[in-house]
């Protein structure tokens, strides 16, 4: 019995662990660090006789679009790194439940008890 209490602490240990690692790495959003914040721009197609005021338009929503490009690369590693830490952690609890399975059957055999003294 000692032995399953042990066991429960050891997952409840191993799961607060892996929470925690995980918690030190997150980032919310997309969220833009510099001062300068800088707004993609709609654009005016009913007057045709901007086309210069339409490409430089064209160029500051590149700009823009860039930087939020830029701030979404920096997420596909910590992506990479939540998948690795949730793939080990289904590893380890798929180890400790086929464990914890082994140990069961190794105390409780695999022949039913023998009941005596009843009236059938």
């Amino acid at each position: 019995m000692i032995l399953i209490h042990l066991l429960i602490l050891f997952f409840i240990l191993l799961f607060g662990y892996q929470v925690f690692l995980a918690s030190n790495s997150v980032f919310e959003g997309l969220e833009n660090q510099q001062k300068e914040q800088t707004v993609f721009q709609p654009y005016d197609t009913n007057n045709p006789n901007n086309a210069f005021i339409l490409a430089q338009q064209n160029a500051g929503n590149i700009i823009v679009l860039k930087q939020q490009l830029d701030s979404m690369l920096g997420l596909n590693k910590q992506v990479k790194d939540l998948s690795d830490s949730v793939s080990s952690l289904q590893d380890q609890v798929q180890g400790l439940a086929q464990a914890n399975q082994q140990y069961t059957s190794s105390k409780l055999g695999t022949t039913p008890p023998t009941i005596t003294g009843t009236i059938g």
